[in-house]
This record gives structure tokens, C-alpha cells and sequence, in this order.
């Protein structure tokens, strides 16, 4: 504990460490796969939320899109982007830091800056 501290800190146990758990569990995954397991209705914007993570993971290298998409539920759905933990740093979940352009890992003190993502679409 640190000077002046009462109590120990709690665990974190919000939607993107919980999210952290199951990547690292799963290692493939789609963000649907995510918000059923992870979602209980009480969080704001949930799949706003973890939509943006996971492209800041991919942006930084800790996720890869794979090529081939997983159905979608609709009928004229192109399907939603899988992906595939690359680097598992440990039980923390890398922080992003927005205004930094980074996403910062607390495990090993590692930063991972953000690159723009080349699409092959164009």
C-alpha cells in the first residue's frame, strides 16, 4: 500500500478487462462472441466500447484481423471481422491510451504505438 493509503486497491474488473479474459481464453474471437459472453445490459455502449478496443489491440499489433469474416446474423450482413490474440503480454489488460496514440501494456511496461491499418480494399 502506498503512504496514506487506507485500503488495498481493488481488481479492476470492468468491461475491457473482463474482455482481456476471454481474448486471452478463446485467442479467436468475434466482437458479437464478446458482447454475449461479457454484456449484462448495465454497460453503457458496450459494443461502441469494445468495437474501439479491439481495433486500437489491432492497430497496435496485440490482435490480427484474420482474412475470412464470420457470418453475420443479417441477410445482407458481410459478416463481422474475427480476431486472433498475437501477443498475450499477461493477466492485465493493455490500457489505451488515446491521446498518446498508444496503447500501453502494465504487465512489462511495453508501448505499443498505433499504426495506421493498411487495407488491401482499395
Amino acid at each position: 500500500m502506498r503512504l496514506g493509503q487506507t485500503a488495498q486497491r481493488k481488481m479492476t474488473r470492468g468491461l475491457r478487462q473482463r474482455a482481456w479474459w476471454v481474448m486471452r481464453r478463446r485467442v479467436a474471437f468475434t466482437l458479437p462472441e464478446l458482447l454475449n459472453t461479457l454484456a449484462s445490459g448495465a454497460e453503457r455502449a458496450a459494443e461502441s466500447n469494445l468495437g474501439k478496443y479491439l481495433r486500437a489491440l489491432a492497430k497496435g499489433g496485440i490482435l490480427k484481423t484474420e482474412a475470412v469474416r464470420a457470418p453475420g446474423t443479417s441477410l445482407t450482413s458481410n459478416g463481422n471481422l474475427r480476431y486472433r490474440l498475437v501477443i498475450d503480454q499477461g493477466r492485465q489488460a493493455p490500457v489505451w491510451r488515446i491521446s498518446r496514440n498508444e496503447v500501453f501494456d502494465p504487465n512489462d511496461s511495453a508501448v505499443y504505438p498505433l499504426v495506421k491499418a493498411e487495407s488491401g480494399d482499395e
